[in-house]
């Protein structure tokens, strides 16, 4: 692989179910706090006990086990569970490597081959083979409810096979004419690019899933609704990763057993379990009782946490961020469709006091998409919109928003309302959501709160539901710095057209596109971490001066856990990258 390739990363855009974690601590690991216990290192050289059960507090639900499905961190916890992917991040510098297969580059960066490890197989015998993670890009291909086809659109023959027919897709192959299976070793497969993709080596890590689960509902006769309301989405019946699903009670807890013929080795622990709990403040209770074998806490709550001689804190930098998303095709809040507006509703909230009583402090002020861990971080000036309530006050009054008897801004004889939701049980994002609305009012903005459902709120924002009209909520990113996924004006959701996308602010701009699509598909082929930066240096120009969202802050990471957990040692890029590993000391 060239130097140039070797940049290429991949965006995982997601909703986190609980908060969204990053900011500065010292880059490439964990610092640890609280009790002494072994550390990971340690751990490792000591004989790990067996059996006993991991529990993992989530304050949402899961809504799906298909990965292809998945738009939420609960969901992909369990997706990561269940299924092994070809590649993986290092966890501390997210550099790609091999995992379930290994894999080369062509000099010309245009054709990419990967064999499986011979020891992968499934849970029922069989092996995973080239054909399943073929499956996995066929149901991206077919399904009207992913929002990741974007991620495959450079692969040869790709937009001619998936439907619905979009601007994108064709829907008139019925194979993928870039993807070649060895027919001398059925683990071996070939992906040829139309263009150099710079993130392709982590968007190729694609799904693999059973194709003899879900081959069944990706026939030529096949239906989008087969493959996305199959039964076996959300129980899965055969696993390549190290846990099998094993139960899911619907707003308690899914529970997995270990995958005794995992090809890495079979867990020391006999179970996982995701649990749900009512809020951040139950996640922090259960880990005080023992309930909880890990789960994150809020920032309020470390000085607390750090007194408990049970367990110990894991602090790191995160790939996220909490924002402020405004919805800028709204027709009932019009005001967000200003670039002025949004300004001042930036100007007109103290985020560096939000981060002060808010967060303790434990979070950088974000201005622009890109987060401290990632390579792409602006190095370039950009507005810091320190709070500034004239300014605030005067952009409204250039936009037209004029202040009546009541104190309410009005504009054409409509007065100026404001909705902010967030997902409720994230205590965090409520107060801000309350701060947020507080302060909005004083401005003359009719600015209230509404927490809502995690699940519904996801479904509500990547179906484009026009009924929203500001959410606090945050992005997981993990993979490539590339944020066309995001930002990409083809990723817009489209709700006439039942198309979805992470792009529901509605924001477009074509500079920005064309930046975007240089640091993904450069003419040049040149995929450098400083041509890419160049490039991501203009988009957080953009982002910076139209604030579609207000980009919030980037937490730290507050990973609490058992001392009794041995080898937990999560970081930046990876939690799960050695569950098998995991074992609970007795």
């Amino acid at each position: 692989m060239t130097a140039k390739q070797r940049t290429g990363r991949v965006l995982i855009a997601v909703f986190a179910a609980t908060m969204l974690v990053a900011t500065a601590c010292t880059p490439g690991g964990p610092t640890a706090s609280g009790a002494p216990s072994a550390t990971a290192a340690s751990s490792a050289t000591a004989k790990p006990d067996q059996g006993g059960r991991i529990i993992e507090g989530w304050i949402s639900d899961l809504a799906t086990m298909q990965p292809v499905l998945s738009n939420d961190t609960t969901s992909g916890r369990a997706g990561d569970l269940i299924y092994d992917g070809i590649v993986q991040q290092d966890y501390k510098s997210g550099e790609p490597k091999a995992k379930m297969a290994t894999y080369s580059v062509a000099s010309d960066g245009l054709t990419y081959t990967f064999e499986i490890n011979a020891k992968a197989n499934w849970s029922d015998g069989k092996p995973v083979i080239a054909q399943d993670w073929l499956t996995g890009l066929m149901g991206v291909g077919k399904s009207a409810k992913t929002v990741r086809k974007s991620r495959f659109q450079d692969i040869v023959g790709f937009n001619d096979y998936c439907a619905p027919a979009s601007t994108q897709c064709k829907a008139t192959a019925s194979s993928v004419s870039g993807v070649t299976i060895d027919s001398a070793n059925p683990k071996k497969w070939s992906v040829k690019m139309t263009k150099v993709s710079c993130p392709a080596i982590l968007d190729l890590n694609g799904y693999t899933i059973p194709a003899h689960v879900f081959g069944k509902y990706l026939t030529a006769t096949s239906t989008a609704a087969d493959f996305d309301n199959a039964p076996e989405n959300t129980n899965p019946t055969v696993a390549s990763g190290p846990f099998k699903f094993k139960e899911w009670r619907k707003g308690d807890q899914a529970i997995f057993s270990k995958n005794e013929t995992y090809w890495q080795g079979a867990p020391n622990v006999d179970e996982y379990v995701m649990k749900v709990v009512a809020n951040t403040a139950a996640v922090t209770n259960g880990l005080k009782t023992g309930e909880l074998t890990f789960g994150t806490v809020l920032a309020r709550d470390l000085a607390d946490m750090q007194t408990v001689p049970t367990v110990k804190v894991t602090k790191y930098q995160n790939l996220g961020y909490t924002f402020i998303g405004w919805n800028t095709l709204s027709p009932t809040a019009t005001g967000l469709a200003d670039k002025r507006v949004r300004q001042a509703l930036a100007y007109g909230i103290d985020m560096d006091a939000v981060i002060k009583a808010v967060v303790f402090g434990e979070a950088t002020k974000q201005v622009a998409h890109h987060v401290p861990v990632q390579w792409a971080y602006p190095s370039s000036p950009l507005e810091q919109y320190k709070y500034d309530k004239a300014k605030a006050e005067t952009l409204l009054k250039d936009a037209g928003w004029v202040k009546g008897s009541d104190g309410i801004l009005a504009k054409d004889g409509k007065k100026f309302s404001l909705t902010i939701s967030t997902n409720s049980g994230n205590q965090e994002r409520e107060t801000l959501a309350q701060v947020a609305a507080d302060q909005y009012k004083q401005l003359g903005i009719d600015a209230k709160a509404r927490p809502e459902a995690f699940q519904g709120l996801v479904t509500k924002l990547t179906t484009g539901d026009q009924t929203l009209e500001a959410t606090i909520i945050g992005w997981s990113l993990t993979g490539d710095v590339d944020p066309y996924t995001i930002w990409h004006s083809a990723n817009v959701p489209d709700p006439a057209k039942k198309t979805e996308g992470f792009g529901f602010t509605g924001f477009k701009d074509p500079a920005m596109d064309k930046a975007i699509e240089q640091g993904r598909n450069p003419t040049d082929g040149n995929c450098s971490t400083a041509a890419r930066k160049t490039q991501y240096e203009t988009v957080n120009k953009i982002l910076n001066e139209n604030q579609p969202y207000n980009f919030g802050y980037s937490n730290n990471t507050l990973a609490v856990s058992q001392t009794s957990l041995q080898n937990f040692a999560p970081a930046s890029f990876n939690t799960l990258y050695n569950v098998h590993e995991w074992w609970v000391k007795k």
